[in-house]
């Protein structure tokens, strides 16, 4: 009788042991199978959407840049708006399948040459993924504020100016090549930091004054100001 127990209490062992496996096993697959349905899809769409956002950002920014470079009397202020109905039409077309549509809620594009600035609000579908509504802002601007000026001579002449993106924070890398002065290219620039520590730019140029300032940023977008005195 001893063996039969023996054998009986193995089987036993044996059994229980190809059960944990079957479980760990499935519990595995099971693992696998949401990883793969239900995460991978879910980061390959998030990164589509993000990719969304940011080339609507850059659309914004080539619309500001395009018309603070337009010939004065020739801005067209209705280039913004054309661009979007544009990008929507072709969203639909570069993805074609899934369902995409970008809603314009609305937008400004304001032209004031020291601070011009484009503003835009979206909802975004995406019917493959059942995304509804989902809605983001976008800004993109730049501000150029000239804030004095000193002569060496009666030709040579430093002007201070400080320039902003529309994240509130002063731009920076910039070199003589992104000014202007009075229509003609600049001798030397040299950034600074100012009492508060904010970046400000010395522009030295030869030629007359008052002055017309020019700036251009790293994306094209162009802004203006001007200073009829000279700092005591």
């Amino acid at each position: 009788m001893k063996p039969k127990k023996e054998k009986r209490g193995q089987f036993i062992i044996i059994a229980v042991l190809l059960a944990a496996i079957m479980i760990v096993s499935i519990g595995a697959i099971m693992h696998t199978a949401v990883t793969y349905y239900k995460h991978e899809p879910w980061e390959e769409y998030s990164t589509l959407i993000g990719d969304i956002e940011i080339n609507t950002r850059r659309l914004l920014e080539l619309s500001l840049a395009n018309y603070t470079n337009s010939v004065i009397g020739e801005e067209d202020e209705t280039i913004l708006d054309t661009n979007i109905e544009k990008w929507q039409n072709d969203l639909t077309k570069i993805y074609p399948g899934s369902g995409i549509v970008l809603n314009c809620l609305s937008s400004s594009l304001q032209t004031n040459i020291r601070n011009p600035r484009a503003t835009a609000d979206f909802k975004l579908y995406i019917t493959e993924i059942g995304l509804s509504g989902y809605e983001f802002s976008l800004t993109t601007s730049l501000s150029l504020a000239v804030t004095g000026a000193t002569n060496s001579t009666s030709t040579d002449y430093t002007i201070t100016a400080v320039v902003i993106s529309e994240s509130g924070n002063p731009v920076p890398k910039l070199n003589k090549n992104n000014f202007m002065i009075n229509d003609a290219p600049v001798t030397s620039v040299h950034p600074s930091l100012d009492e508060s520590n904010d970046l400000v730019y010395n522009i030295n140029y030869q030629g007359t004054f008052p002055a017309k300032v020019e700036v251009w940023d790293q994306r094209g977008i162009r802004a203006e100001d001007s200073i009829f005195s000279l700092t005591p």
